[in-house]
């Protein structure tokens, strides 16, 4: 896998009309309806945040019954909650190369998901600055697949506090990009982004590398 092929998967409700997670199967009408609730409630959470958004307003924007939603989601606690899961394959992004390695996690995160307004994670990102319980989502989000894995694959001192101090720099970086839009790290060109950031965080993870 080049760093130019790197991209981390979408929800799987998320995939084309082949199927749930790729069968290959027509999918159920049920199933459509579903996925439509799920991408309307990642843009309604995303522009109103989480205490704004109402399950009234997510079943309009996705032209179904309020009840549809109630009765696929049960709460809107549980559908946001569904709506901004995402998962980070760190194992298929790490190679052998320190600095491959590093390209691959910043090109996939700033390349994919934070750059899509309406992804899990940018929609996570953004609910988290104004909700207590979508800031708690994340931590455990970001501790779950940032952290805990680069830890166990990182040999060097300090590994877990280094992993946290990575993913500190990844969401800082996204957060700068495409939430609060700082106009130098918004405007600047993404290759420049991977160009100056890849040596310092490959510093962390990989410090005893040539």
């Amino acid at each position: 896998m080049t760093s130019a092929d790197v991209a981390f998967p979408t929800s799987g409700e998320d995939r084309p009309d082949d199927g749930p997670e790729g069968t290959g199967r027509p999918e159920r009408k049920g199933e459509r309806t579903r996925r439509r609730i799920l991408q309307a409630a990642r843009g309604q959470f995303a522009r109103l945040g989480y205490e704004r958004a109402t399950i009234r307003g997510i079943a309009a924007a996705a032209e179904v019954d309020k009840s549809s939603v109630i009765n696929y989601f049960g709460t809107k606690q549980a559908l946001f909650r569904e709506a901004v899961h995402f998962s980070i394959p760190i194992d298929e992004l790490t190679t052998d190369d320190p600095s491959r390695t590093v390209e691959n996690y910043l090109r996939g995160m700033l390349g994919t998901w934070a750059a899509d307004p309406d992804s899990p994670m940018a929609v996570l990102m953004r609910a988290s600055m104004t909700s207590d319980e979508a800031a708690e989502l994340l931590r455990r989000h970001v501790t779950a697949e940032a952290v805990d894995q680069v830890a166990a694959n990182m040999d060097a001192p300090d590994a877990r506090l280094r992993a946290g101090l990575f993913a500190a720099i990844m969401m800082g970086i996204a957060t700068q990009r495409y939430v609060l839009c700082l106009p130098d790290v918004a405007e600047a060109d993404l290759e420049d982004v991977l160009r100056i950031a890849t040596p310092v965080v490959r510093s962390l993870i990989a410090p005893t590398e040539p």
